[in-house]
Formats: structure tokens, sequence, C-alpha cells
């Protein structure tokens, strides 16, 4: 029985065959609306449209590796706070290091496991949005819902 989620989800990753096996995944098993980006730019562009609650991003792609996507990222007031979750083959003794200097939320190892997988997505989505837009959410709702009455 899939497991029904509403969260938007980027995929950036320059292997097709993996994303596209993922994104299935992700939208027939699991029910999320997922976007997919096969490099850095693409991702970068991606994401400041299609606004993801969530980001799962590669290290190891060509012309901008996957640390200096979360730099960009974080230098824009619209994504700085989107989730970004890791997904890399390489295991290094520094890699916790460098995601937290990247403020990475969390670092999956290929292949990862479905639950494992699952946990960090459903942990991830609809926890962080960009700040100035949450907030002016928020006024907009508390004005129609509560207008001041004046006597």
């Amino acid at each position: 029985m899939p497991n029904p989620h509403s969260g938007r989800v980027l995929i950036v990753d320059d292997e097709s065959d993996l994303t596209e096996a993922l994104a299935i995944r992700l939208t027939s098993g699991w029910g999320f609306t997922v976007a997919v980006a096969h490099d850095a730019e693409e991702g970068l562009r991606k994401a400041s449209v299609f606004m993801p609650e969530v980001i799962l991003l590669d290290i190891a792609m060509p012309r901008i590796d996957g640390w200096e996507m979360c730099r960009r990222l974080r230098d824009d007031p619209n994504t700085r706070n989107i989730p970004i979750v890791v997904m890399t083959a390489w295991a290094t003794d520094d890699l916790q290091r460098l995601a937290a200097s990247e403020c990475v939320t969390k670092v999956l190892l290929k292949p990862a496991e479905d639950q494992e997988l699952l946990a960090a997505l459903k942990s991830s989505c609809g926890v962080a949005r960009p700040r100035d837009a949450q907030a002016e959410r928020g006024r907009k709702h508390r004005r129609r819902s509560h207008p001041r009455r004046r006597h």
C-alpha cells in the first residue's frame, strides 16, 4: 500500500538512471511530487521555481559540485531554508564535517535503504519554508481570520 505524502522533492543528480528510478519510487510508491535536475545549474533554477520542501542532492557532479550548490542555495533568500539531504557514494572521513559546514540536514550513503530515505524525507518535508514567505503567509492568514475592530 502506498504511503501518501504531499511533499515536493527536488532530486539533483547527474546519474539519469538513478534519478529516474528514484523519481518513480517517490511519486508512485510514496506519493511525493518530484522534480529532477541533472546538474547543479539546472537544480538551482528548478529550486527557485519549484520551491521544493526538500532537496536530494548528489555531491559529485560535473562543473558545479553539490557543495557549491549548497552554498548558492544558502546565499539565496528564497532557497536558504530548504532542507538538503545529501546522497553520495563517497564516504570520506570529513563528509559529516563538510555537511555540517554547508548546513546539510542529513547525509545518506548510496544506495540508501528505503526506510532511511523515507524517514529523511518525512522529517524534512514541511518543516522549513523560506522565512519571508512563511511570515508573509502567516500575516495574511491572521488578517483574514481575525480582523481587528475599532471602537
